[in-house]
């Protein structure tokens, strides 16, 4: 199965002089994060669609790790606030992805936030 993959986020992003732009303003946003999330959707859909059965055939498909693609996985199930608060910049400044695929996310929304003011 040969499928292209790609993932839409609605914002434009630009560098100038070393800094991140979004929208044309400077920003707080943590783009990795931001594609991190999107991607993590997309493949949820996908999953959730059939295009594909398993977490092994979209690594297969992205030529990344399965344990990558289920540690990604776990950011579709944030809750819709927080995923706002990503596409605002207004995450806690501490909060990485790296953070975010080495620790196990809560599933109910009220601990992520929970989580999510450890950082502040």
């Amino acid at each position: 199965m040969n499928i292209s993959l790609e993932t839409f986020v609605p914002l434009q992003f630009k560098r100038k002089k070393g800094k991140l732009l979004v929208d044309g303003r400077e920003s707080a946003h943590d783009v990795r994060i931001i594609e991190a999330v999107a991607r993590a959707m997309y493949w949820h859909n996908l999953l959730d669609s059939g295009t594909f059965k398993s977490v092994v055939e979209i690594a297969r498909a992205e030529g990344l790790m399965p344990t990558t693609v289920g540690r990604l996985l776990r950011l579709a199930r944030l809750a819709p606030d927080i995923v706002e608060q990503f596409m605002r910049g207004c995450q806690p400044r501490r909060l990485t992805l790296l953070w975010l695929m080495r620790n196990d996310i809560p599933a109910l929304w009220p601990d992520q936030r929970q989580m999510l003011e450890r950082f502040r």
